[in-house]
């Protein structure tokens, strides 16, 4: 996997979130919401995945890029420093997905991170106004918080970056968490996305608060 390095500068980040494309894009525009409520941001490291570099992307400006992943480090008032992964796509092969979780867990180990959260949707038929959140974590004191703020506990597989990366962060002794918001999986679900920003904003809250 090809790696660019922007930025050797930080220190230490408080958590690293996975805002990958998946499900009703949930991940995705998670990942943008907190990056817009930045009031610091810049990129740390650009990844190519192999499995990525068969096309060529380009902007409305006509400009060319390949497709990358993204670690970008925001300060977010109340929060501190963060680590968001966002790009255009997700590996496409379990080579590349397993290559990507073990840089990511790696950097978020070398900045010192206290917890990995991975973000996505839970696809239901039928959604209501109000959107449930999920949560499983490999860390107790992450359920309880959860289960405080009304979070319900996943069960189950979650493919995909959102809980490959917080399940390899186990191996590495870093506490993880992959949260998932409820939609219909059909579109781009901002409605999710902002149930998701809102949620993980109030869990490092009191999560980083005794960490």
């Amino acid at each position: 996997m090809l790696k660019k390095v922007l930025d050797n500068k930080l220190e230490t980040a408080d958590c690293m979130i996975i805002c990958l494309p998946g499900i009703g894009l949930v991940g995705s525009l998670t990942g943008e919401l907190f990056i817009e409520s930045a009031s610091e941001k810049n990129t740390l490291l650009e990844l190519y995945p192999e499995s990525l570099l068969y096309v060529s992307v380009a902007s409305r400006d006509g400009l060319m890029a390949l497709p990358k992943i993204s670690v970008n480090n925001i300060t977010v008032k109340d929060l501190g420093s963060l680590l968001i992964v966002k790009g255009t796509s997700q590996p496409t092969t379990p080579i590349n997905q397993y290559e990507l979780a073990e840089i990511l867990v790696e950097t978020a180990e070398k900045y010192g991170t206290k917890i990995i959260i991975g973000v996505g949707g839970y696809a239901i038929p039928h959604v209501g106004d109000k959107r449930r959140v999920y949560l499983s974590s490999s860390d107790w004191r992450a359920s309880m918080i959860g289960a405080s703020l009304g979070f319900l506990p996943l069960k189950g597989t979650v493919v995909g970056a959102a809980g490959l990366v917080p399940g390899l962060a186990g191996l590495h002794g870093l506490n993880s968490a992959c949260i998932l918001i409820e939609t219909r999986g059909e579109g781009a679900d901002l409605t999710a996305a902002k149930t998701a920003h809102n949620s993980i904003k109030d869990f490092l809250k009191k999560y980083l608060k005794g960490a």
